[in-house]
This record gives C-alpha cells, structure tokens and sequence, in this order.
C-alpha cells in the first residue's frame, strides 16, 4: 500500500500576484505505484480543467486567486488502498494601503506621556511596525528607553516628552511573506511639545498593558509588553509571581517586551511588570496558560491476522486541551462517532 514520502506544507501567498503558481507537493511509495486525487475543504477537486493541474503527485494551481483559498489534502491510492495527507492550508497574504485622510495633530507638555496611534490599514497576516520622525528614514531608535513601538497594536508610546520631540511622525507597517515583502506608510501626525519651565516629577504609570489571559503553545515564543509614562523615565522589571522567572528570557526581564521562546508547560504562571523611578512605582500582572497541539504516544502497526479473528488497534495521543481522535479507512472516515484518546 501507498507510503507517504512528501506531504504538503501550508503556505500564506502574495494576494494579486501576476501570473503566479502554488504548488502542493505529495509523493508516496506503493507497489504498484500509486495514483493521485486531491481534495479541497474535504471535497475531491476536478482536476485538468481550467488551472488545476497535476504533476507526478503535486497540485499546481496557475494564478492562483483568492477563491484558492482552502484546506488541501492529497489521496494516494494503489489496489492495497489509500491514503490521506495532512491538510495543508493556502491562505492570501495582503496589505492594504493607509487611507489617504490626514491625522489628528497632539499638543503635550514638556515632561508629559503619551502615544500615537498607527490604526493599520486590513492585512494579513501579522505586521511589523517601525515609527520615523519628520522623514525617511529617520527611524525612531529601540535603544531611546523614552520611546516603545507596540508590535501588537503598531502604537507608538513616549514615557516623557521633551521640546525637541515636535515634529511630524509617521507609522511604517511591513508585511513578509514567503516570496515578497511589503511595506506602506502613514499621512503622519504632528505633535508639538509645549515648554514647562519645571516640568513637573511623577511616578510611573502603566500604559500599555498586556493582556489578563495570554495563550501559547509549546514550542512557539510568547510575547508580553508593557510601557510607563513618567518623569523621570522609569525602568521596568518582570517577575513571575508564582515561581523562578525563566533563565530562557535572558535580558528581557528589563525591557519593555518579555519574551518566552520555545514554551513549555513550566512556564505557565502569573508574570508582573513593575515600572519604578525615584517617584514610586506601578505594578500589572496577568496570566500566560500554555497549550500543546496533539502528538502521538502510541501508534497502530501494519498487522496480518486470520479471517474472523479480532484485531485490536489502539492510538493514544497527548494534547492540551486533550485531543479527540477518529479513524480514516482508504481515506474516508470509518465511523463518525468521536473518542477521546
């Protein structure tokens, strides 16, 4: 029976592309050599026709368009039986441009917080975003401890202004697909900083807070930010309130974004930014609950067994929230009553 030795992967394509070509790679062993069908949101596709096509195993799709858009999996099927690959998801990958209406003007004084909004135009899928002053590319420095770019929200935050910050700003979004990157910007927004002969001192006051709950898989980065205003500019520190901070966020701990990498169910907990100056402090805290796509502890092997025997096969899988299991004969469900494993 067919093997598969190449299934197709996901993939997020530049949408309005000219005269482009997505393909779905599958090859499968079998004896006698395998023949191919694909399906489309769990429906088999005609394929030949128009811009579908096949090459050995593989789905080409000529100029693909947005109603390409679909969950694809290949069958590979020899008279011993078939098979099915895991789904691969083709999604489009846009940005629009910003809308061409000019932005609020902000007035603030000297030794004050406050932030820009970037309001980024539709996208998909994440962005990045970088702030600059007056005009390209004077890009507003990660080092400046007074400034945080939002990589959640795209905003712009500033702890404590001063009178050489008036000036027109702008936010630059870039999105990066597998094949090409694009970037676009906004109209820009003035902000004038008005003199205070003693600028007045504060405490620190959070901002930007992240979310109460944050989910993450195992294995993925999770990202918690959070930005004070106050005079003069505070420092910020993260703890977890409920057991050793992790030694994998290295220099994070006193930056405005903590990071977690490669995440595991260790690090589940309370995390709380602290911001403190010489003025007082101000404290948040809130939750990162980790979850784990299914994996398999316990798979079925090939077996031979006697006509009107029993033949037990049994497949225990590990997943958080716990994951449900179903069986697939020749490429088509077996029953459709769902277990648990």
């Amino acid at each position: 029976g067919p093997v598969f030795e190449e299934q197709p992967s996901s993939l997020i394509y530049p949408e309005g592309l000219i005269e482009g070509k997505i393909t779905l790679s599958c090859q499968a062993r079998a004896s006698p050599p395998a023949t191919y069908s694909w399906k489309l949101n769990g429906t088999l596709m005609e394929l030949g026709l128009s811009r579908y096509s096949l090459v050995a195993g593989s789905l080409v799709i000529s100029n693909p368009d947005i109603q390409d858009t679909g969950s694809y999996q290949c069958l590979a099927k020899n008279p011993c039986g078939t098979i099915i690959s895991r789904a691969a998801n083709l999604k489009f990958g846009y940005l629009h441009d910003f809308p061409p209406n000019s932005r609020t003007s902000q007035t603030v004084y000297e030794g004050a917080g406050t932030f820009q909004t970037c309001q980024p135009p539709p996208h998909y899928p994440a962005l990045s975003y970088r702030w600059y002053f007056n005009e390209f590319p004077n890009f507003i420095r990660k080092d400046d401890g007074r400034w945080f770019v939002s990589q959640v929200t795209g905003n712009l935050y500033l702890a404590k202004a001063e009178l050489n910050d008036t000036g027109s700003y702008f936010c630059f979004t870039t999105i990066n697909l597998d094949i090409s990157t694009k970037s676009t910007f906004n109209k820009g927004s003035l902000l004038t900083v008005l003199p205070d002969g003693n600028p007045r001192r504060s405490a620190p006051s959070i901002k930007l807070r992240f979310p109460a709950e944050n989910y993450g898989l195992t294995g993925h980065t999770a990202q918690l930010e959070c930005f004070a205003y106050g005079n003069p500019v505070p420092k910020l520190r993260w703890r977890k309130v409920d057991g050793l901070m992790p030694s994998k966020v290295g220099f994070s701990t006193q930056s405005p974004t903590l990071t977690l990498p490669e995440l595991s169910f260790d690090d589940e907990g309370i995390y709380e930014c602290e911001a403190y100056n010489s003025e007082g402090s101000d404290t948040y805290h809130g939750r990162i609950i980790v979850h784990a796509q299914p994996e398999w502890l316990q798979v079925m092997c090939d077996s031979e067994v006697e006509i009107s025997s029993e033949l037990n096969w049994n497949c225990i899988a590990a997943g958080k929230p716990r994951p449900a299991v179903r069986w697939i004969r020749n490429g088509l469900f077996l029953i459709t009553q769902v277990t648990q494993s």
